[in-house]
């Protein structure tokens, strides 16, 4: 069944397989960029789900006809708060950071 024996030495050349003399792929760890709070992740989410969930509803009743668009115009336009509602958590959140001395 399994032609190699445990003796066979079966290793190969550490060049070939592309990982480096410290075990390493030859990846260069990226920059770590400022933590983000927790909080803010979580508003990020909720508009972007409020705004695609109320662009989509509003042009969704925009098909039914003229009721559907004298209600779905304000249900797109719903989107507009989630969005600045997201600009200024983060405004917020870039103002709690505390700035690098010069």
């Amino acid at each position: 069944m399994n032609d190699v024996s445990p003796d066979a030495d079966v290793s190969q050349d550490e060049d070939s397989q592309g990982v480096g003399e410290h075990g390493d792929a030859g990846w260069e760890a990226a920059p770590v960029g400022p933590q983000v709070p927790a909080y803010i992740a979580v508003i990020r989410i909720v508009a972007v789900l409020g705004m695609g969930l109320c662009m989509s509803f509003g042009l969704f009743l925009m098909l039914v006809g003229l009721k559907g668009v004298l209600i779905g115009v304000p249900v797109f336009l719903l989107a507009v708060p989630f969005y600045y509602g997201m600009r200024l958590a983060e405004r917020l959140a870039g103002a709690e950071e505390p700035r690098a001395e010069a």
